[in-house]
């Protein structure tokens, strides 16, 4: 059994959107979370370019109404795996980043255009996952928005492609007022009981809340500006996902595992990939989108392989500049990151 301590400063290491992966052991044996899973796939780093997802901005009229499209599609994740099944918003993994302005409102239909199976083994005693239910179902939340309890993508407000609803579901669009200072949010899937899976096939992205004082800093913008979303992800050797089901577990859940980790590592929809940057400043937007698992995050030398050349804490300092919830009052130097499932940082690199 790992202490807190422990378990906190084991995981990853990750420098400008390159991931190097140090796997997680499982934490003892409660609720039957599986040994640490390898698929048995073994994959090069940094063979493939880091994708950028592409950028919905609204023209700020009144009467816009974005709508976004949850679909099934083939998508490369490396180099050397076929092509992965995956689910995303508008046909991609990560969904597009949403560019939003800090007191403009913003609508969005989200609409379903899934397939009835799933991609994944659904444990039907969860509460919400019945098998009464339709095994595919969604709910858009945006994560870190101030919005009205029927625009925030309540986990029992889902819908199918084919009409099915559940009790709390709304039927016109979401409405985001985005009554906040500029920040780094996310969207994601919401469905009660099958959140995991949802997010596991691909259903996240970035929503960027933009406002006058962010646009004074002179921030490094464009190129230079760079969503990160972290997340961890085991695949079959046909390229599939990998979902593992539990081991020896309680009769009573006899396919949900308590925690998932994977051993390969994504960054923007790829297994480890690179970025080539230029000797300047950066911005990078990251996000932990993993399912359970920490990031431990620092900027290090490697070799071609990915291995550490410096293990010391003596390591090359950056600037967090934001959280979750808007710009910090001061630039906070920092030499690592400790990011937790959900969470956000805004940082600044100076290569």
């Amino acid at each position: 059994m790992l202490s807190r301590r422990q378990l906190l400063h084991r995981g990853l290491y990750t420098a400008a959107g390159v991931t190097i992966s140090k796997t997680l052991p499982a934490v003892g044996q409660a609720m039957a979370s599986p040994v640490q899973v390898r698929s048995g796939v073994k994959l090069a780093s940094y063979v493939d370019p880091l994708p950028i997802p592409p950028v919905i901005r609204p023209t700020g009229s009144t009467d816009e109404i974005i709508e976004i499209e949850m679909r099934q599609f083939p998508q490369k994740v490396h180099r050397d795996l076929p092509p992965t099944t995956l689910w995303g918003y508008n046909g991609s993994w990560p969904g597009p980043t949403i560019e939003a302005t800090s007191g403009q409102p913003l609508k969005i239909n989200w609409v379903s255009k899934l397939p009835t199976t799933h991609l994944l083994p659904i444990d039907h005693s969860i509460h919400g996952a019945e098998s009464t239910l339709p095994a595919v179902r969604n709910v858009a939340h945006l994560h870190g928005a101030s919005t009205l309890p029927e625009d925030d993508g309540y986990p029992e407000a889902w819908f199918t492609a084919h009409g099915e609803r559940g009790p709390k579901f709304n039927s016109r669009p979401s409405s985001y007022p985005n009554c906040q200072p500029s920040t780094t949010l996310w969207y994601h899937d919401h469905c009660l009981g099958i959140t995991r899976l949802n997010v596991y096939a691909g259903l996240a992205g970035f929503y960027l809340i933009r406002d006058a004082a962010e646009s004074a800093l002179n921030l490094p913008q464009g190129e230079f500006e760079i969503p990160l979303m972290l997340q961890d992800r085991l695949f079959h050797h046909d390229g599939s996902l990998y979902y593992p089901k539990v081991v020896n577990g309680p009769k009573e859940h006899p396919i949900w595992i308590q925690e998932f980790y994977g051993d390969m590592n994504c960054v923007n929809g790829k297994v480890m990939p690179f970025l080539e940057v230029e000797p300047r400043k950066y911005r990078f937007r990251v996000l932990n989108a993993a399912n359970s698992r920490f990031y431990h995050l620092r900027l290090c030398n490697a070799d071609e392989s990915g291995n550490i050349l410096n293990e010391s804490f003596d390591v090359p300092a950056f600037n967090q500049i934001g959280t979750d919830g808007s710009l910090l009052p001061a630039p906070l130097e920092l030499r690592y990151l400790l990011i937790s499932p959900a969470e956000r940082f805004d940082i600044v690199i100076d290569f």
